[in-house]
């Protein structure tokens, strides 16, 4: 007889469980998302790249591009994101080039105050990699996967919205043994649809 009592109130809990589930998926409107943006900083990986009009240039762990795509679930007063992209940076050039690039998964929670996004969350970036492909100078350096914490500001406007990113990250190389720091602002577009 316990162990009937048991498994009903185990079927209630879970039927309760299931129906705040389905009462919060009901409230949140699901967008989908379509990105990109431009970051500055970090630890400079290679540095006095020289170019055949005697200028220089180097390539730095924060910096460079990036385009992701992903959804948002938006609640009365609050929101959850998660995206999926690819994020690369370098140097150049019409004799080679040199780029580091990774692809961030990247999930954050914010407070929503009238089209004020204030978030923040995690990024999870895969498979970054050094990769120079310069006159004297080639070969790829595969760094571990790194997991870094995004502090975040959106505007929104209907379906666009720009904001600034902070992401604090370190990158490790383990046949050194040497961290790389990879901290960086960026600024960002997203459409959403």
């Amino acid at each position: 007889m316990t162990t009937h009592k048991i498994a009903i109130a185990a079927l209630l809990a879970s039927g309760l469980t299931f129906n705040t589930v389905a009462q919060a998926q009901e409230q949140a409107q699901v967008s989908g998302i379509l990105g990109g943006g431009l970051s500055f900083g970090g630890e400079t990986l290679v540095d006095d790249i020289r170019f055949t009009d005697g200028s220089s240039d180097e390539v730095k762990t924060g910096e460079g591009f990036w385009l992701d795509f992903g959804f948002r679930a938006d609640f009365e007063e609050w929101a959850l994101k998660s995206t999926i992209g690819y994020k690369s940076g370098g140097v150049f050039a019409s004799n080679g080039d040199a780029t580091f690039s990774r692809m961030p998964l990247t999930i954050i929670g914010s407070i929503n105050n009238n089209g004020h996004l204030f978030g923040a969350g995690f990024t999870y970036e895969l498979n970054p990699e050094l990769d120079l492909d310069l006159p004297g100078l080639q070969g790829t350096a595969e760094f571990e996967n790194a997991l870094g914490l995004v502090l975040e500001y959106e505007n929104n406007y209907d379906v666009w919205a720009w904001g600034v990113r902070y992401t604090h990250i370190d990158y490790d190389y383990d046949p050194t043994g040497e961290t790389f720091d990879g901290n960086n602002i960026g600024f960002f577009f997203n459409w959403y649809f």
